[in-house]
């Protein structure tokens, strides 16, 4: 009689049905705030791809300037210094990395088939900078002259290198963009039909 009575009892339907719409709750709570997860990840990706892909573009139009041939500039120093055997060039220092030191705790954002092609490409601009501190040091102008020839001939295939890498590297932040950008446009299309019926 007490169980029937307990059973019977509108207080205890009632704590019931609370937990129930409680757990409900919790439940779509914690799938809304991860589709808000989902959501800010996808749009922080985005914009990381979108300004690395506009800092290596700039360096690899620099590089790849019609006007300013890197071949032909190393031709015409090769011959200035095989010349005159006390000329040092003067290289100036590059800063082509500003945007990536500044995101490189969230180089994992980005989709697994653009980041070994990135992480390529800004591993020879640090290996550049590299260069270029070498052939500014005072022991560069200490050296024999075909040491130094054969130094910057370095520095320049280094250059021509990051050009084909930085190509590739915007290669695959295009192909990653254009992927992440016909989702998205598909998933609204489908929202947008979802809300016409």
């Amino acid at each position: 009689m007490t169980d029937v009575a307990t059973n019977a009892d509108p207080r205890f339907a009632a704590a019931l049905v609370g937990a129930a719409v409680a757990s409900v709750g919790w439940f779509v709570a914690g799938l809304r705030e991860r589709g808000r997860e989902r959501r800010h990840r996808r749009v922080r990706q985005e914009d990381l791809q979108v300004a690395l892909r506009a800092e290596i573009q700039h360096y690899v139009d620099i590089l790849g300037n019609p006007a300013f041939d890197l071949n032909e500039a190393w031709r015409e120093m090769v011959e200035v210094m095989e010349r005159d055997p006390d000329y040092v060039p003067l290289i100036p220092t590059e800063r082509n990395d500003t945007v990536f030191q500044a995101m490189i705790a969230e180089v994992h954002l980005l989709p697994e088939h653009a980041i070994q092609p990135v992480v390529r490409y800004y591993n020879q601009v640090f290996a550049i900078e590299a260069m270029i501190a070498d052939l500014r040091a005072d022991a560069f102008g200490r050296v024999s002259q075909s040491q130094r020839i054969k130094m910057y001939t370095d520095y320049i295939s280094l250059k021509l290198e990051a050009l084909e890498m930085g190509r590739t590297a915007l290669s695959a932040l295009d192909h990653s963009l254009a992927r992440m950008r016909s989702a998205r446009g598909f998933s609204s299309r489908a929202g947008a039909r979802s809300d016409q019926r």
